[in-house]
């Protein structure tokens, strides 16, 4: 099960190879007994590399579920984090927590230096359950915006206040909750059908809010309110990021801070190696600038 998953995630025999530390043809071999088994190809050449049949990609969620369910139950011993290269992969949206990805980053590459460690965007929060299910991703860190549900578990991350950020060369900050009703509002759009926190709260008023301009992520909505009256309503944070040069102001509303958690899937509450990275992201968000 090992092997098909390393040849999945590499989408080559010698790369598989040199992660299993094993010969190429030894995996080569391997993989034509899986292929006999299974009564499937499992993977076709692609050019240089090889990419999965329907049948691997139907596999591979249910190989991982099934090797997780047997390390739980295998017998208690040591984990090493130094001898570990099955890649990590972590669901983000990396624009909002730069800062803490490249620590991250760091810290997991100083307790093991051949891991390899991927980080996907997470997009809308609608991603999180399906990304989680299938046993690709590791963890998610997002904001909160709901109950996860009976089968995950979480554990807070970080919390950050909102500011409205304007290009003061154009407006001036929104004092009242009049003008920040009449404003012309930028917003980010991943694509998600929940109404926002702030699209929440004006509902709660009885107010609507004028949206003229929506991004798919944070430096491109920072760039296009440039030079313009626009306003967006945006973690405080991005102010030393992408809104650098922007000036902000509080919101003329009363605004829960955000909640961004580490989320992940309760299969894997019990991995000693699930267990070490939960701990390693977690203090090494402490130490991020």
């Amino acid at each position: 099960m090992r092997l098909f998953l390393e040849v999945y995630e590499c989408n080559s025999v010698s790369r598989a190879a040199e992660r299993l530390g094993l010969t190429q043809s030894t995996v080569s071999h391997g993989l034509e007994r899986l292929r006999r088994a299974l009564g499937d190809a499992l993977f076709v050449r692609d050019g240089r590399n090889i990419v999965p049949t329907a049948q691997a990609d139907f596999l591979a969620p249910r190989i991982r579920n099934a090797l997780a369910a047997l390390e739980t139950l295998s017998a208690p011993q040591e984990f090493n984090p130094s001898r570990e290269v099955r890649p990590v992969t972590i669901a983000c949206n990396s624009h909002e927590l730069n800062d803490e990805m490249t620590a991250i980053y760091r810290r997991l590459q100083s307790e093991a230096p051949d891991l390899p460690v991927r980080f996907l965007p997470l997009g809308s929060y609608a991603n999180l359950r399906p990304m989680l299910d299938d046993s690709g991703v590791d963890l998610v860190i997002g904001v909160r915006v709901g109950p996860y549900g009976p089968e995950y578990e979480s554990q807070p991350f970080l919390r950050d206040r909102m500011a409205v950020f304007y290009d003061p060369a154009h407006r001036g900050p929104v004092e009242t909750l009049e003008d920040y009703a009449e404003a012309r509002h930028a917003t980010l759009n991943f694509g998600g059908n929940q109404p926002s926190l702030l699209d929440r709260r004006f509902t709660e008023l009885g107010l609507d809010r004028q949206i003229f301009l929506q991004a798919t992520n944070i430096p491109l909505l920072a760039d296009l309110i440039r030079g313009t009256p626009l306003i967006t309503t945006m973690q405080a944070r991005f102010f030393t990021g992408a809104f650098a040069g922007l000036a902000h102001c509080p919101p003329p509303v009363k605004l829960p801070r955000l909640q961004y958690d580490l989320v992940w899937h309760g299969r894997q509450s019990e991995s000693r190696r699930h267990t070490w990275l939960r701990r390693a992201i977690f203090e090494a968000a402490g130490t991020a600038d």
